[in-house]
């Protein structure tokens, strides 16, 4: 999944910007969900998460590049939208939040769940294609950043 396409940015943007008018137009109910629209200028759809586990919220921008061909990628950010890295007990870990790239000794955190860009590009992770499920409701973008939500306030995800 991680191979070069070809992917009509055009149409990427308009995919990408339809799956998320629902956040961009009823932000009250979102926030409700403890999810908070920061900003979005495609292909980057900034989002705030509470984190009522660890008393705070987490930034996480959303990479809808060459979306719905691809699914959409995914990391934490700080609040002048550089990456979060571990080590610095500000990113999740366990429990699908790992803190390493897929190599095991690059420090970059990502997101072991079905529907994330970086679940499908792992080598483990190839019984179900992208292609399989993009159409389900459940691996729609704002499903998957609500799950990413509800997945950081579960017993278990400590500070990495």
């Amino acid at each position: 999944m991680s191979a070069a396409v070809i992917v009509n940015p055009k149409l990427a943007a308009a995919s990408f910007g339809k799956a998320i008018q629902p956040l961009l137009t009823g932000r009250e109910r979102y926030a409700m969900l403890g999810v908070r629209l920061v900003a979005y200028a495609f292909p980057f759809l900034d989002v705030e998460l509470d984190w009522s586990a660890h008393g705070r919220t987490i930034r996480l921008r959303v990479d809808g590049t060459d979306y719905p061909y691809r699914p959409v990628g995914g990391w934490w950010i700080d609040a002048s939208g550089e990456r979060l890295m571990p080590g610095q007990q500000a990113v999740p870990a366990s429990n699908g939040f790992h803190l390493n790239k897929q190599d095991g000794t690059t420090p970059a955190p990502w997101f072991c769940f079905m529907g994330w860009r970086e679940y499908h590009d792992h080598q483990g992770h190839q019984e179900v294609s992208w292609a399989s499920i993009r159409n389900v409701p459940r691996y729609s973008v704002l499903q998957l950043i609500v799950q990413l939500q509800r997945e950081l306030n579960k017993t278990g995800v400590t500070l990495g």
